[in-house]
């Protein structure tokens, strides 16, 4: 009789324990997190692995507790122990975590934006003079300052067809992330796009002023050199009639003499 009792005792146990883990997850699915962490916790320590399993989850994506990935990896392995599948092939990620955590660390904090401006959208800037006076160093400089557009030009073409945030990260890295890691990333990579783009826009507007300033003052050197070309040749002509002139007279005046001696003569 003990027995039958012992045994409708421990039916009515597992009876209560279902109906608290279908309440828990109703909760949770409803995104009540502050109803499900108190039920999953208390038969998570009861030993129950489906409530393990999802109590690791919560501190695992922070849903009404903190991110606790310490937590989260402690439950998890409670439930695998107890022969949770899921709670198998989520350390197995937890495992993977860390052999890429720096993978993970790139891209929610150290990512800097330096695969859009390297390769072939690098664009160095050339060194542009205050004034070029010779040709081939106009024409060299012309060429620098045309391929600097080019490049700018395509690099901005490039930033305008990048996806945002999370969609620039590997799936592979994503898939280890937690959910606040891969929001965080997402965030930070954004950022980093815009301090890129913005950087590259002040660079663009030195540069284009440094080529403004030198197009001014070449071109201005270039005109008061063939201005003064100009006023050579003209004082070179004006010189050489000068001399056409004086040949001229000469010529007459010695016509003239050899008239008056030749008359002598008879």
């Amino acid at each position: 009789m003990k027995r039958l009792a012992f045994a409708v005792l421990m039916l009515a146990a597992g009876m209560a324990s279902a109906n608290e883990l279908g309440d828990a997850e109703k909760a949770l699915r409803a995104k009540e997190y502050d109803k499900a962490l108190p039920i999953y916790t208390k038969l998570a320590n009861a030993g129950n692995a489906e409530a393990q399993f999802r109590l690791g989850e919560m501190y695992w994506y922070g849903d009404g507790a903190a991110v606790d990935m310490a937590k989260s990896q402690a439950w998890l392995q409670k439930a695998a122990a107890g022969g949770h599948g899921g709670a198998k092939e989520t350390l197995d990620i937890l495992k993977q975590r860390e052999q890429r955590a720096a993978d993970i660390a790139f891209w929610t904090s150290g990512y800097k934006g330096e695969d859009l401006v390297s390769g072939k959208y690098a664009c160095p800037a050339p060194k542009i003079p205050t004034v070029s006076k010779t040709n081939d160093e106009i024409n060299r400089i012309q060429a620098e300052i045309a391929t600097w557009e080019t490049c700018y030009n395509d690099f901005v073409a490039s930033v305008n067809q990048v996806p945002p945030g999370v969609k620039r990260i590997p799936a592979d890295v994503v898939k280890l992330m937690s959910p606040k890691e891969v929001e965080q990333a997402g965030a930070h990579v954004d950022d980093a796009t815009v301090n890129v783009i913005s950087r590259r826009q002040a660079e663009a507007l030195a540069f284009t002023g440094d080529r403004d300033a030198w197009f001014t003052s070449t071109q201005q050197f270039v005109a008061d050199a063939n201005g003064k070309a100009e006023s050579g040749k003209r004082l070179l002509e004006e010189e050489q009639r000068r001399l056409r002139e004086e040949n001229e007279t000469y010529q007459r005046n010695n016509q003239k003499g050899a008239s008056f001696n030749m008359g002598g003569k008879k």
